[in-house]
């Protein structure tokens, strides 16, 4: 009876994912964020601290700054970074 109780104490064997980013989606949810607000302080499209996050949205920003599709402004050195909208 103690064995079957020290059985049922150990842990359940889980196995946590991690939720994969395209720069393709990343592209999509940023482009939905600037129709909405025209401009967006750079800091408010890393809503989730991680690394593979942080760097699929920068990726992101790089491609559609690339296509013309955004504007990347900063006036000063150690300003903020605003994307503005360039279409739509």
């Amino acid at each position: 009876k103690f064995l079957e109780q020290k059985e049922l104490d150990k842990p359940l064997n889980t196995k946590i994912t991690n939720k994969e980013f395209s720069v393709s989606e990343r592209s999509t949810e940023i482009k939905n964020i600037l129709k909405q607000k025209k401009k967006v302080d750079f800091t408010e499209l890393f809503e989730i601290v991680r690394k593979d996050y942080i760097v699929v949205t920068f990726l992101a920003i790089l491609n559609m700054a690339r296509h013309n599709e955004l504007k990347i402004i900063q006036n000063y050195n150690f300003d903020n970074i605003i994307i503005e909208n360039v279409g739509d």
